[in-house]
Protein backbone atom coordinates (compact mmCIF):
# COMPACT_ATOMS: atom_id res chain seq x y z
CA UNK A 1 0.00 0.00 0.00
CA UNK A 2 1.25 3.60 -0.43
CA UNK A 3 1.57 5.95 1.88
CA UNK A 4 0.25 9.21 1.86
CA UNK A 5 0.14 12.33 3.87
CA UNK A 6 -1.44 15.74 4.13
CA UNK A 7 -0.67 18.54 6.38
CA UNK A 8 -3.95 20.03 8.35
CA UNK A 9 -4.73 23.64 10.15
CA UNK A 10 -6.78 23.55 12.85
CA UNK A 11 -10.00 26.50 11.94
CA UNK A 12 -10.76 28.91 14.24
CA UNK A 13 -14.20 29.16 15.75
CA UNK A 14 -16.51 30.95 13.75
CA UNK A 15 -14.18 31.21 10.92
CA UNK A 16 -16.70 32.13 7.76
CA UNK A 17 -16.58 29.12 5.29
CA UNK A 18 -16.39 31.28 2.51
CA UNK A 19 -13.84 32.74 3.59
CA UNK A 20 -11.46 30.15 4.09
CA UNK A 21 -12.61 28.91 0.64
CA UNK A 22 -11.80 32.16 -1.03
CA UNK A 23 -7.89 31.56 0.32
CA UNK A 24 -7.64 28.63 -1.64
CA UNK A 25 -8.34 26.23 1.82
CA UNK A 26 -10.78 23.46 1.85
CA UNK A 27 -12.60 23.04 5.51
CA UNK A 28 -12.67 19.35 6.75
CA UNK A 29 -13.38 17.29 9.84
CA UNK A 30 -11.74 14.60 11.20
CA UNK A 31 -13.75 12.10 13.83
CA UNK A 32 -13.91 8.62 14.39
CA UNK A 33 -15.19 5.86 17.44
CA UNK A 34 -12.10 7.25 19.65
CA UNK A 35 -11.42 10.70 18.43
CA UNK A 36 -12.99 13.98 19.22
CA UNK A 37 -13.93 16.04 16.06
CA UNK A 38 -11.51 18.26 14.52
CA UNK A 39 -12.68 21.33 12.53
CA UNK A 40 -9.20 22.03 10.37
CA UNK A 41 -8.92 23.19 6.75
CA UNK A 42 -6.28 22.16 3.83
CA UNK A 43 -4.69 23.38 0.95
CA UNK A 44 -7.17 23.10 -1.65
CA UNK A 45 -4.48 21.61 -4.22
CA UNK A 46 -2.99 19.61 -2.00
CA UNK A 47 -6.39 17.88 -0.92
CA UNK A 48 -7.56 17.82 -4.70
CA UNK A 49 -4.38 15.83 -5.68
CA UNK A 50 -4.36 13.68 -2.52
CA UNK A 51 -8.20 12.53 -3.20
CA UNK A 52 -7.05 11.36 -6.72
CA UNK A 53 -4.38 9.30 -5.65
CA UNK A 54 -5.38 8.11 -2.16
CA UNK A 55 -9.06 7.48 -3.36
CA UNK A 56 -11.14 6.17 0.00
CA UNK A 57 -9.14 3.11 0.37
CA UNK A 58 -5.74 3.98 1.62
CA UNK A 59 -4.53 5.28 4.98
CA UNK A 60 -3.38 8.65 5.33
CA UNK A 61 -1.13 10.20 7.92
CA UNK A 62 -2.68 13.82 8.57
CA UNK A 63 -0.47 16.00 10.66
CA UNK A 64 -2.65 18.33 12.82
CA UNK A 65 -1.08 20.07 16.07
CA UNK A 66 2.23 18.24 15.55
CA UNK A 67 0.71 14.92 15.88
CA UNK A 68 0.09 12.52 12.51
CA UNK A 69 -3.78 11.09 12.92
CA UNK A 70 -4.34 7.89 10.66
CA UNK A 71 -7.57 8.53 8.70
CA UNK A 72 -9.88 7.89 5.54
CA UNK A 73 -11.33 9.78 3.00
CA UNK A 74 -15.09 8.93 4.28
CA UNK A 75 -16.90 11.28 2.02
CA UNK A 76 -15.88 14.56 -0.10
CA UNK A 77 -18.61 17.28 -1.02
CA UNK A 78 -18.32 18.81 -4.18
CA UNK A 79 -18.81 22.21 -5.93
CA UNK A 80 -21.69 21.68 -8.86
CA UNK A 81 -20.39 24.19 -10.93
CA UNK A 82 -16.71 24.49 -10.53
CA UNK A 83 -16.17 20.74 -9.59
CA UNK A 84 -13.94 22.18 -7.25
CA UNK A 85 -13.38 20.21 -3.34
CA UNK A 86 -16.07 21.93 -0.73
CA UNK A 87 -15.58 19.59 2.47
CA UNK A 88 -13.95 16.48 3.22
CA UNK A 89 -14.77 13.98 6.36
CA UNK A 90 -12.02 12.27 7.23
CA UNK A 91 -12.60 8.88 9.56
CA UNK A 92 -9.76 8.44 11.92
CA UNK A 93 -8.96 4.50 12.21
CA UNK A 94 -7.57 2.48 14.66
CA UNK A 95 -5.34 0.07 13.36
CA UNK A 96 -6.21 -3.29 15.12
CA UNK A 97 -9.83 -2.44 14.41
CA UNK A 98 -12.03 -3.50 11.79
CA UNK A 99 -13.57 -0.69 9.28
CA UNK A 100 -15.46 -0.32 6.71
CA UNK A 101 -14.29 0.85 3.41
CA UNK A 102 -15.39 1.54 -0.56
CA UNK A 103 -12.16 -0.12 -2.64
CA UNK A 104 -12.38 0.56 -6.29
CA UNK A 105 -12.58 -2.45 -9.22
CA UNK A 106 -9.93 -2.36 -11.84
CA UNK A 107 -10.41 -3.77 -14.75
CA UNK A 108 -7.82 -5.72 -16.62
CA UNK A 109 -7.88 -8.37 -19.90
CA UNK A 110 -9.53 -8.19 -22.57
CA UNK A 111 -12.99 -9.86 -23.46
CA UNK A 112 -12.80 -12.13 -26.20
CA UNK A 113 -17.01 -11.27 -26.42
CA UNK A 114 -15.68 -8.30 -28.05
CA UNK A 115 -14.52 -9.92 -31.21
CA UNK A 116 -18.03 -11.28 -31.37
CA UNK A 117 -19.53 -7.61 -31.84
CA UNK A 118 -20.33 -7.66 -28.00
CA UNK A 119 -20.39 -4.50 -25.56
CA UNK A 120 -18.67 -4.88 -22.66
CA UNK A 121 -20.45 -3.09 -19.54
CA UNK A 122 -18.48 -2.32 -16.48
CA UNK A 123 -21.40 -1.89 -14.36
CA UNK A 124 -20.20 -1.56 -10.86
CA UNK A 125 -16.78 0.78 -10.23
CA UNK A 126 -16.14 -0.16 -6.60
CA UNK A 127 -17.33 -2.16 -3.75
CA UNK A 128 -17.64 -1.80 -0.41
CA UNK A 129 -16.11 -4.38 2.34
CA UNK A 130 -15.38 -4.78 6.01
CA UNK A 131 -11.61 -5.61 6.63
CA UNK A 132 -8.46 -4.72 8.99
CA UNK A 133 -6.59 -1.21 8.09
CA UNK A 134 -3.41 -3.25 6.99
CA UNK A 135 -5.14 -5.40 4.53
CA UNK A 136 -6.63 -2.31 2.62
CA UNK A 137 -5.84 -2.13 -1.30
CA UNK A 138 -5.95 0.47 -3.47
CA UNK A 139 -8.05 -1.74 -5.92
CA UNK A 140 -9.44 -5.51 -6.91
CA UNK A 141 -8.72 -6.42 -9.92
CA UNK A 142 -11.26 -7.83 -12.42
CA UNK A 143 -10.10 -10.27 -15.38
CA UNK A 144 -12.42 -9.39 -18.14
CA UNK A 145 -10.89 -12.31 -20.25
CA UNK A 146 -14.06 -14.34 -18.43
CA UNK A 147 -16.46 -12.98 -20.93
CA UNK A 148 -15.78 -15.05 -23.45
CA UNK A 149 -19.27 -14.77 -25.76
CA UNK A 150 -22.44 -12.39 -25.74
CA UNK A 151 -24.33 -13.21 -22.48
CA UNK A 152 -21.91 -14.05 -19.92
CA UNK A 153 -21.20 -12.03 -17.09
CA UNK A 154 -18.42 -11.65 -14.11
CA UNK A 155 -20.45 -12.16 -10.53
CA UNK A 156 -19.33 -10.94 -6.80
CA UNK A 157 -18.87 -14.57 -6.50
CA UNK A 158 -16.24 -14.72 -9.72
CA UNK A 159 -13.98 -12.11 -8.15
CA UNK A 160 -10.80 -13.58 -6.06
CA UNK A 161 -11.42 -11.71 -3.20
CA UNK A 162 -9.51 -13.48 0.00
CA UNK A 163 -12.78 -14.39 2.07
CA UNK A 164 -10.65 -14.72 5.39
CA UNK A 165 -9.72 -10.99 4.82
CA UNK A 166 -12.58 -8.94 3.39
CA UNK A 167 -15.89 -9.06 4.10
CA UNK A 168 -18.02 -7.90 1.37
CA UNK A 169 -20.93 -5.16 2.39
CA UNK A 170 -24.13 -4.47 -0.02
CA UNK A 171 -23.54 -6.93 -2.76
CA UNK A 172 -24.85 -10.39 -3.67
CA UNK A 173 -22.92 -13.28 -4.48
CA UNK A 174 -25.01 -13.15 -7.59
CA UNK A 175 -24.74 -9.54 -8.52
CA UNK A 176 -23.23 -8.85 -11.82
CA UNK A 177 -20.09 -6.38 -11.77
CA UNK A 178 -19.43 -6.86 -15.94
CA UNK A 179 -21.72 -7.93 -18.63
CA UNK A 180 -21.14 -8.54 -22.55
CA UNK A 181 -24.43 -8.13 -24.42
CA UNK A 182 -24.79 -7.42 -28.45
CA UNK A 183 -25.49 -4.31 -29.25
CA UNK A 184 -29.58 -3.35 -30.42
CA UNK A 185 -28.63 -3.02 -34.04
CA UNK A 186 -26.85 -6.25 -34.07
CA UNK A 187 -29.59 -7.87 -32.56
CA UNK A 188 -31.93 -6.58 -34.93
CA UNK A 189 -29.74 -7.24 -37.83
CA UNK A 190 -29.77 -11.35 -36.63
CA UNK A 191 -33.82 -11.15 -35.74
CA UNK A 192 -34.53 -9.80 -39.55
CA UNK A 193 -32.16 -12.21 -40.72
CA UNK A 194 -33.99 -15.05 -38.82
CA UNK A 195 -37.16 -13.74 -40.32
CA UNK A 196 -36.01 -13.73 -43.62
CA UNK A 197 -35.10 -17.55 -43.34
CA UNK A 198 -38.27 -18.30 -42.08
CA UNK A 199 -40.57 -16.69 -44.59
CA UNK A 200 -38.25 -18.40 -47.43
CA UNK A 201 -38.88 -22.04 -46.06
CA UNK A 202 -42.40 -21.54 -45.27
CA UNK A 203 -43.31 -20.34 -48.89
CA UNK A 204 -46.22 -22.50 -50.31
CA UNK A 205 -44.77 -24.53 -53.62
CA UNK A 206 -46.06 -24.02 -56.58
CA UNK A 207 -49.22 -25.44 -58.17
CA UNK A 208 -48.49 -27.68 -60.67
Amino acid sequence: MSSYAITAEVRAKGEKLSSLRQGRRVPAVIYGRQQEPISISLDASDILRLHRNAGKSNIIDVTVWKKKLEVLIHQVQFDPVLWSINHVDFYAIIRWEALHAEISLNFVGEAPAKKEWAIVDEILSAIKVKCRPRDLVDHFDVDLSILKEEGDAIRISDLWIDASKYEIEGHNDDDVVASAYLPRAVVASSDEDEEETTEETTEPAEEK
